[in-house]
């Protein structure tokens, strides 16, 4: 690929992935953890992660601490929160460009970049951003450090490998080291390099991660274990420490930690399918193919950097009992390698896989059509002009595509140019509306014009409106206190009906202020996505003053969404 083309396909990669960052915060993840920076970044406090205003103990600091300095620079907003995750991002993009160059070359750089910039699964996490956004650009770092470092042997190699290794494991724990050392030492072993392995360099690494990890383990230390005698998962005694190098990861592998859950050993299987669309299929063959060649041939690979590294935490995941989505994208960027690999180097040589390549993308780019066809009729119900034209942009890169005669390197750009289309159509037009059914944002953000400076309750669990509200904020509503309070003195409370209930019951006057139509929008059903029934889908939220009888402001009762 020219390298002018190259940097016309980045430049598109980078733009849709950023219109992400100028949408609202999804619940419940992303909100939460957007509240724990923003506690940060209101108390100066970086030691303590605090939900509801008690210890939270749950993942480690460096997330948190990088979004609340971004917000501590640019204001508690959703774009503060993002913008950490998007910088993250691209140095995942970039340490992904060199690793595949260092590995292949120039070429296959390319495209493991715009391969893994326009996997479906990651333009939708730089939506709805968690800490894998963050991780993705330390994993990339980390394992081109440790293969250069392997390699090299330089000091500027074992600082970078330990300290981007150190800040993984601050972002999700010991665990993703499994990822770093499997993708080095798998391709090692399989490459029958053991001296390297064997090695002691290795332990100086390890020595200087363990240290960089240092701020971690103190802060850790320093909320829980010099406080045995704080209640965390229903006990005392916990030890953050134990925890951090335990339970949040192997306890969760072995489902003997605190916290539970259940897996389906299939999950990331299937899961790959869509969310590293529209380039699963091909990435499945090149798995094939490595392993046809390495079992049935006994042919050695130039690299088992990217199989290793991929494989061996798929297999973890899929045999673990925690499984979500977005724990695939970490390792995108390596599969992404193989899969670029796997269209220059085979497709020469295996027909079958310039086949695959043009079935792949043409399925794909099929299904990202009709998703987009029955968002349009089927969500909205009615034209929206910006959804139709993306829309009919997409069928005509369809039309041509399969008009003009093939190559691998056109089944790859057009595989870019439908993801970048369908990637736009799901910033803009879908997600743009469906924000709008967070009702503890709406409801924040009203408060905040309308009754700015007045103390409000919840009542209701939102961390949405717990981070957009600006106001005094109080988490627990103790309605014997509520009663003994003067009438001009009550706050005003976000709540649902269920609530009013327990006010009549006290005799408590109130009246409603506004109400909201609220959708988890994260767990969306058919009922809320079509446009007929979603109005039964909503749950409903209110805004209540107790400020009886003399309100401060008119009685408004708006129905959005309702």
């Amino acid at each position: 690929m020219k390298q002018k083309h190259f940097y016309i396909l980045l430049f598109g990669v980078l733009c849709v992935n950023f219109l992400g960052l100028f949408n609202d915060i999804f619940d419940v993840d992303s909100a939460l953890y957007a509240c724990i920076s923003k506690h940060i970044v209101n108390t100066n406090d970086f030691v303590n992660l605090i939900v509801w205003d008690k210890d939270w103990l749950d993942k480690p600091h460096f997330p948190f601490w990088v979004c609340a300095i971004s917000m501590k620079i640019l204001g508690v907003n959703s774009f503060a929160y993002k913008l950490p995750s998007f910088v993250f991002f691209c140095i995942g993009l970039w340490y992904t460009y060199k690793l595949a160059k260092v590995l292949y070359n120039r070429t296959i750089a390319q495209y493991s970049v715009l391969i893994t910039g326009t996997a479906l699964h990651i333009m939708l996490s730089n939506n709805d951003v968690r800490a894998e956004a963050i991780l993705l650009g330390l994993i990339m770092g980390g394992i081109y450090h440790l293969y250069q470092f392997s390699n090299k042997n330089t000091v500027t190699h074992l600082f970078a490998a330990a300290l981007f290794s150190a800040f993984a494991v601050m972002t999700k724990g010991v665990f993703i080291l499994i990822i770093l050392y499997s993708a080095i030492w798998g391709d090692l072993v399989l490459r029958n390099k053991w001296k390297n392995i064997f090695n002691i360099k290795w332990i100086l690494v390890g020595a200087l991660t363990l240290i960089f990890t240092l701020p971690e383990i103190f802060a850790l230390y320093y909320q829980f274990d010099a406080h045995p005698e704080k209640i965390v998962f229903g006990t005392t005694n916990v030890s953050g420490i134990k925890f951090f190098f335990w339970d949040s990861q192997f306890g969760r592998f072995f489902n003997s930690g605190p916290i539970k859950g259940e897996g389906d050993p299939f999950f990331f299987l299937h899961t790959v399918l869509w969310a590293f669309a529209p380039w699963a299929l091909i990435a499945y063959s090149g798995l094939f193919i490595e392993l046809y060649q390495r079992v049935k041939k006994g042919i050695v690979a130039d690299e088992y950097i990217t199989v290793c590294g991929f494989g061996v935490i798929f297999i973890i995941f899929s045999i673990s009992k925690f499984q979500l989505p977005h724990y695939t994208n970490i390792v995108f960027p390596l599969l992404a390698i193989h899969t670029s690999q796997t269209l220059v180097r085979w497709s020469d040589r295996k027909k079958w896989i310039e086949q695959v390549s043009k079935i792949s993308i043409q399925l794909y780019c099929g299904l990202f059509f009709m998703i987009c066809i029955g968002i349009v009729f089927f969500y909205f119900n009615e034209v929206k002009y910006l959804g139709a034209t993306l829309s009919g942009i997409l069928l005509g890169c369809i039309v041509y595509y399969n008009l003009k005669k093939g190559t691998v390197q056109k089944h790859i750009v057009m595989g870019i140019i439908c993801s970048l289309i369908m990637g736009t159509f799901i910033h803009e037009v879908f997600y743009k509306d469906v924000l709008t059914y967070q009702g503890g944002t709406a409801a924040a953000r009203y408060l905040n014009e309308e009754f700015e400076g007045r103390e409000v309750h919840q009542d209701v669990e939102s961390w949405l409106f717990q981070f957009y509200l600006n106001a005094k904020h109080q988490s627990s509503i103790d309605l014997e206190s509520l009663q003994n309070t003067p009438p001009e003195s009550r706050p005003l409370i976000y709540t649902d009906y269920s609530f009013l209930k327990k006010l009549e019951k006290k005799n408590i006057p109130y009246q409603i202020i506004n109400q909201y139509g609220s959708f988890h929008i994260t767990t969306m059903n058919l009922a809320f996505l079509n446009a007929e029934t979603r109005a039964s889908s909503l749950d409903t939220l209110l805004i209540i003053d107790l400020k009886i009888p003399q309100l401060s402001k008119t009685n408004e009762c708006e129905k959005k969404n309702l």
